[in-house]
Formats: structure tokens, C-alpha cells, sequence
């Protein structure tokens, strides 16, 4: 029988995306099962896959440290010393089974050879050598499995080794996985792999993150004060935020799969820090309180109210797997109330957040490759995009263009080559400033093949993005698959979003 992969643990292996394997699938026409690949099938599609030197691990590293969002994360990619302890006895429970099979199929041969060769001094003698050319082939391949490396041996080796690292997670119903590494608990995991569960404080308190395993083995992590019923225990309940995955588990759970899914909140957060990354362009570091996280999607945007009642509507520039830290960007300006007082005020000045809001979201489930275009400010929510679109990693490729005046190596700059540099199916590129919207189209249909195949986000002011969104148009990029979010000159969001 055919092991199986699923195709984001098959992705890894391949060191490919999986948006990349699911396009090569539809290629070549592979056929799936249930959203699991066979080996075999694997192997066809990437026969170049180097099994002397293992990527897997060495790649995942690179792009978490250099382009990823979560590289502000503390760098604990191994798992505690018990979880580790943990996936070593259930991989030694794999071994044991597996070497017993392979045992008893060698034995099995054995005696199918020694079987066969009694029948040698039949006085048929086409039986004889039939029977010798039998018996000679099963001692072959006796032999050549005991001295020949197999491929798909080792496909099964490197999948072993890879979930002392990261084991996967399927949530039911939806279907949706993602990987459990080193630290993470298993609400930690989901949200960094760019998923919506539900949960409230995330630090064990309020119980809304609470999930049923229907398959694996987790483990607590750390204490709680949310007290599970004795019967929600015996059923398999437990709390994402203070349990992790020592197996590969399937869990149900609660997702919030559109944007009216999400509740409506109101924290009151601390700016933490705020920089300038080019001329009257502020990057501000806010930070919510450890009881509450802002639970939003990539693109949506939060109001914003100062101690003196000052607001401000903005786009969140950083990605939905942290929701306690959160970055917008802030033009200053002459008579502008809000961004003086904002960007005069004291570390630690606290502000009001109300949210989200907004329809300007990412085809999460959309395989085909994503062009974003950040026109000026627009950045901010294409930012956010972006991140989430490499979080979860569906896209088979993902295009960058920015417009606007800002000085290159700046910060911003510099993590957008940084994606550029660390994921092979990331494209970055620099249009002049002031390009007109007729010629930015051109140039970027010109650097993307066959445009009218991608999903086309664009941010910018009203004007210069609807004559882009009718060029688009007429280079026959469906009106249905681009997304617009139209702001003003200081970064406010227009009447609506969307195409």
C-alpha cells in the first residue's frame, strides 16, 4: 500500500510551497487522495528532490529568520525537553511497528523461496525453471533490499526526522493544517499559519479557545485558570492556547472564516514604539494588554482614539498571527491633530482601538498566483496581505510592486527584499514614482505572465486606483478577481473596499 502525505507536509519535503504543489498537480494531472499524495506520485513530480543534503529544516529556518513576521519571536524552535521526550516514544511506537513488518515480510520471503525450491525436482521441467527463476528473484530482491537505498525509504526518513520539529495539526471542519513547532501551542501554531481560531484572552482565562482532539496526542504546556468539566476531559477537550501537539493531531474547532465571523472589539493599548522609515512616513508599534489580543484579517483596518478624543481610521500593517502586536503606518502632517499628537506623545500613551472593519481580505483558499500593488500609503494593507499570504503559504506565486517616494534600503524596503531574497516564489520590484496608472499596468504585465490568471490586490488613492483597476480590465484580468482599498492622501480609508 502507498504512504501517504498530506500536501503541506509533502510541500516541505519537495521544498516547495504549497501553492507550488497544488499547481504542479493540476499539471500533471495527480491524482489525490482526500488531500493526501502518495509517495510514489511525489517522487514523479520532483524527482530531483536531493537526499543526500536534507533542505527541509535549513529552508523553513531561513525564511522564518529573514522574511517571515514571526521572526520577532524569541528563537525557540525546538520543543520542551518533555514534549521532545514525548514525539520520541510515539516515533519509537512507528519504528517498532515498522521493523516488525518488514520482519515478518522478510521471513514471509524466505519461506516463499524455500517453499518454491522443493518443487525444483519436479520432472516438469518448465516447472523447474520457472520455479528457479522465481526462487532467483525473490533472493535478488532479499538482497537488494538488505544493500540498496529506496527513495521512498528515505522520503519516509526525512518525514520521520521533520516531526521531532513540527508535527501537523488538521482542524475539522474546515479541513484546514498546519504545522506544531518547537515552543508553540497549538493556538500559537494556528494563528502564526494564518488561521482564524477562536479565542479570547489567550492566556488560559476565558476558555474560548477551547478545542475537542479527535485524534493525537497533546500535551499541557502551561497552567490554566479556565477549569474544563470532568466530562469535557473525558470527551477530549482541552485549551489551544495552554496545550501543544506531541503527534499529529486532528482537532475540532471554531474558525472564523469570514470577516463577519469576528467580534467586534475595544481595547485600550499602549504604543510601544514608533520610527520613521522615510519622509513623514511613521512606522507605530502598538500593544495590547496580555488578557486581550485584537483578533482582525489581513487587510482590515481598526479606529483609533487618542486620550484627547482625537481618531483616526487606519489599516493594520502587520499580520493577524499576532494580534497583540500591531503596527500602522502614520503620514505626518501640518494640521494634522491626530498624527501630531500621536507622534509628539510619550512611549506608553495609551489609545482606544475599535474592530476591525473592512472587506479588503485575502482569497485565503485561492491557489492561483497573487500580484500585489501598494500605491503610497496603500502599503500599510498590502503589508499586512502580504505577511498573511505567506503565512499560510496557498498561493503557487506571490508579486510585490510599490509606487511610491521613499528612499531605497530603507526598513520597509529592506523586509520586502528580504522576502524577495528568502522565498523562491516571491517576486519584489520598485515602479517609479508618479508612473501613471495606464503604465504601471503595462510594466506589470509586462514582468507577470499572463496576469489575467493571478489574483490582483491593489492599495491606493481613489483616483489613481480606479483609471489602474480599468487598465487592469482591459488587459482582461477579471473584474472578479481584483480586490481595491481606496484611502485619502493621509491614509484614511475611502467609502468602501473592493472592486
Amino acid at each position: 500500500m502507498s504512504q501517504l502525505l498530506s500536501l503541506s507536509r509533502a510541500a516541505r519535503l519537495a521544498g516547495v510551497s504549497r501553492g507550488e504543489l497544488q499547481a504542479t498537480i493540476r499539471e500533471r494531472d495527480i491524482q489525490t487522495f482526500e488531500g493526501e499524495i502518495a509517495v510514489e506520485d511525489l517522487l514523479k513530480a520532483y524527482p530531483a528532490i536531493d537526499m543526500e543534503h536534507d533542505p527541509v529544516l535549513e529552508r523553513l529556518a531561513s525564511i522564518k529568520a529573514a522574511a517571515k513576521p514571526k521572526s520577532r519571536y524569541s528563537d525557540h524552535w525546538l520543543p520542551e525537553p518533555e514534549v521532545l521526550m514525548a514525539r520520541l516514544e510515539e516515533f519509537q511506537h512507528v519504528l517498532t511497528r515498522t521493523k516488525a513488518t518488514l520482519n515478518n515480510m522478510e521471513q514471509l520471503l524466505a519461506e516463499v523461496t524455500a517453499s518454491l525450491e522443493t518443487v525444483v525436482d519436479s520432472d516438469d521441467q518448465r516447472l523447474r525453471e520457472t520455479v528457479l527463476h522465481l526462487s532467483g528473484r525473490l533472493r535478488q530482491s532479499l538482497q537488494k533490499s538488505q544493500t540498496q537505498t529506496d527513495r521512498r525509504a528515505e522520503i519516509f526518513s526525512r518525514d520521520a526526522m521533520l516531526r521531532f520539529i513540527a508535527v501537523s495539526a488538521r482542524i475539522q471542519p474546515s479541513g484546514h493544517e498546519f504545522f506544531v513547532e518547537g515552543k508553540d501551542s497549538l493556538l500559537d501554531a494556528a494563528l502564526r499559519a494564518g488561521l482564524h481560531l477562536d479565542y479570547g484572552c489567550a492566556s488560559g482565562n476565558c476558555g474560548a479557545c477551547k478545542v475537542r482532539v479527535l485524534k493525537g496526542k497533546v500535551r499541557k504546556i502551561r497552567a490554566h485558570d479556565f477549569v474544563l468539566s470532568a466530562l469535557e476531559k473525558e470527551q477530549g477537550y482541552c485549551l489551544a492556547c495552554s496545550n501543544t501537539a506531541v503527534s499529529d493531531v486532528v482537532i475540532e474547532a471554531t474558525e472564523a472564516l469570514t470577516a463577519v465571523d469576528l467580534p467586534q472589539q475595544e481595547i485600550r493599548c499602549v504604543v510601544r514604539n514608533k520610527e520613521a522609515v522615510s519622509d513623514g512616513l511613521n512606522l507605530v508599534h502598538v500593544q495590547t494588554p496580555r488578557t486581550q489580543t485584537l483578533r482582525f484579517m489581513a487587510g482590515q483596518r481598526v479606529a483609533m482614539t487618542l486620550e484627547d478624543g482625537k481618531r483616526r481610521e487606519l489599516a493594520v500593517a502587520s499580520c493577524p498571527c499576532d494580534g497583540r502586536n500591531l503596527q500602522f503606518l502614520l503620514r505626518s502632517g501640518i494640521g494634522d491633530g491626530f498624527a501630531q499628537t500621536l507622534l509628539a506623545g510619550r512611549h506608553g500613551q495609551t489609545l482606544l482601538i475599535e474592530g476591525p472593519r473592512g472587506d479588503f481580505l485575502l482569497e485565503e483558499e485561492a491557489t492561483e498566483p497573487a500580484v500585489f500593488v501598494a500605491v503610497g500609503d496603500g502599503l500599510a494593507s498590502i503589508k499586512s496581505l502580504v505577511e498573511h499570504a505567506i503565512a499560510i503559504d496557498n498561493a503557487a506565486a506571490l508579486y510585490l510592486f510599490r509606487i511610491d517616494d521613499a528612499p531605497a534600503g530603507g526598513q520597509l524596503d529592506n523586509l520586502c527584499r528580504a522576502w524577495n531574497d528568502a522565498l523562491d516564489n516571491f517576486s519584489y520590484r520598485r515602479l517609479a514614482p508618479g508612473v501613471e496608472p495606464a503604465e504601471a499596468a503595462r510594466l506589470i504585465a509586462d514582468a507577470v505572465m499572463d496576469l489575467a490568471s493571478h489574483r490582483l490586490y491593489v492599495a491606493g488613492t481613489a483616483t489613481w486606483l480606479d483609471d489602474f483597476v480599468e487598465q487592469a480590465v482591459r488587459l482582461c484580468v477579471p473584474a472578479e478577481n481584483i480586490r481595491s482599498d481606496r484611502i485619502d492622501a493621509a491614509g484614511v480609508r475611502c467609502i468602501r473596499a473592493g472592486a
